[in-house]
C-alpha cells in the first residue's frame, strides 16, 4: 500500500482555524486514502492556527517536503481575513519545489508579503494552470504582473457545486450520473477561459 501511495498525486488543504479553545495552537494532519474521489490521489488536510503560524511553519514545510514532488493542488483557506501571517518564502517554496503543481486556491488571506520575484516564479512555473484568489486582501502584486495569465480573482461567492455540475454537463456533454468524475475536475476546467 505504501509503495502505491508514493506515486499518487497529492492535493493539500491548509485550513486555518479561528477557534481559540484548548488545543487550537496545535497543528493537526489528516491524510485521506479512501473513497471514489481518493482512489487516484491522496488528500492531506492540515489544520493550523494563524496566530501560531510561526510555530507551525517548520512542521508544515517538513510535511510538504514529503509530498512536494507529487503535489498537484494546494488550497489555503482562512476565515475571516486575518493579518499577513504567511511569509513570501512559503509561496516561493511552492513555486520552486512542487514541479507538478497545477492549481493554487487562496481564500480570505492577507497576501501583503508576496513579492514580485515570487510572482515571476509562479508565472514561469511549467505546470501551474490556475491561481485563484478568493476574497483576499493585498493581492495587487499578483495583478500588477501582467505575465501571470493563470490568475483569477474572485470577489463574490463561487456558485455551488450542484449548479456548476449542471452547467458543466450542459457545456461538455458529460452525463449527470458521474458526480465523482465531475467533482475531480472542478476547479480547473471551469476557469480556463477566464481572467480578471
Amino acid at each position: 500500500m505504501a509503495a502505491r501511495n508514493e506515486e499518487k498525486p497529492v492535493w493539500v488543504y491548509v485550513i486555518f482555524r479561528k477557534n481559540h479553545c484548548s488545543g487550537h495552537e496545535k497543528m493537526t494532519v489528516n491524510i485521506s486514502f479512501d473513497g471514489p474521489i481518493f482512489w487516484n490521489r491522496q488528500v492531506a488536510y492540515i489544520y493550523c492556527c494563524s496566530c501560531h503560524f510561526h510555530e507551525h511553519e517548520g512542521p508544515l514545510l517538513a510535511l510538504l517536503r514529503k509530498f512536494e514532488h507529487r503535489v498537484e493542488r494546494v488550497c489555503i483557506v482562512d476565515k475571516p481575513v486575518d493579518y499577513a501571517f504567511l511569509p513570501d518564502s512559503f509561496f516561493s517554496y511552492m513555486a520552486k519545489n512542487m514541479p507538478r503543481l497545477q492549481f493554487i486556491y487562496l481564500r480570505e488571506l492577507d497576501l501583503e508579503k508576496i513579492n514580485r520575484g515570487t510572482v515571476v516564479e509562479l508565472a514561469e512555473h511549467t505546470s501551474l494552470k490556475k491561481v485563484i484568489v478568493h476574497g483576499c486582501r493585498n493581492y495587487e502584486v499578483l495583478q500588477d504582473f501582467s505575465n501571470l495569465p493563470q490568475l483569477l480573482v474572485v470577489k463574490g461567492e463561487i456558485v455551488g457545486l450542484k449548479n456548476y455540475r449542471r452547467l458543466l454537463a450542459r457545456w461538455s456533454g458529460v452525463q449527470m450520473d458521474t458526480p465523482y468524475r465531475l467533482a475531480c475536475i472542478t476547479g480547473i476546467r471551469s476557469f480556463t477561459n477566464f481572467r480578471q
